[in-house]
């Protein structure tokens, strides 16, 4: 393999780490969101919700169970569509996810801050799950870009098994969670910051994150245009991501 053709090879697995990085901003800033307008329910994830159907259930708020199915429903297709797509038809998820984002992000800022919060939080169902599965991880780790949980064990478990072992590989894990998990709490900053002085409508301004992200999903695809026809040093082809 040529030297150009390494370089080209090597700035396509740090870009994958940049593109995941940036997104987990737009998942701490969407989070923060519901956090703030959505009576402290946490959009991004479907544990608090499924927790809720169950108390509704034996409490017989059966108005609010059928709200909150819908909510999950709309989670577990997020997550089908993601299949769906990449198995089928072999699409890049990316831009896909991006344009769902937008398109939550305009739609959140048009409804009003009376209505249901479950209702509300609708459009950040749909999108973060799509996001989740869209944005898997970089350098061969998965890891989520909605929420902070295992990227804090994660980092976590590289740190002490590098006290361990000594493995460098084991210090890139830790850097690429953390990273992750500074970005997601950069975009909780910027969301905070937004509301605090435009309130509800402040989720409008999610775009800054994800124009970041659009430039760096654009110079994805270059690069990968870029390796088409390569091969590794094995001879098998560069995997197009």
């Amino acid at each position: 393999m040529r030297k150009g053709e390494l370089s080209i090879i090597k700035d396509r697995e740090q870009l994958s780490c940049w593109i995941h990085h940036s997104m987990a901003v737009t998942g701490g800033y969407l989070g923060v969101y519901a956090l703030l307008c959505r009576n402290d329910f946490f959009g991004n994830a479907l544990t608090s919700n499924l927790i809720y159907i169950v108390t509704g259930i034996l409490g017989q708020d059966l108005f609010d169970v059928l709200i909150r199915i819908g909510g999950v429903v709309l989670y577990v297709l997020g997550i089908s569509s993601t299949i769906f797509l990449s198995k089928k038809y072999h699409r890049n998820l990316h831009p896909i996810s991006l344009v769902i984002n937008y398109i939550a992000v305009i739609i959140l800022g048009l409804l009003p801050a009376e209505m249901d919060p479950i209702l509300g939080l609708y459009p950040i169902f749909f999108a973060m799950a799509f996001q989740w599965n869209s944005f898997p991880g970089a350098y061969g780790f998965a890891g989520s870009t909605i929420f902070s949980t295992n990227n804090a064990r994660q980092v976590a478990n590289a740190l002490s098994e590098y006290c361990i072992t000594h493995e460098k590989r084991q210090l890139q894990r830790a850097a690429f969670f953390g990273g992750t998990l500074a970005c997601f709490h950069i975009g909780v900053a910027f969301s905070w910051i937004t509301h605090h002085f435009i309130g509800i409508r402040s989720v409008w301004l999610c775009v800054v994150p994800l124009l970041v992200s659009t430039a760096l999903i654009a110079y994805e695809s270059h690069l990968d245009k870029a390796t088409v026809g390569q091969k590794d040093a094995t001879g098998a082809p560069v995997k197009q991501i």
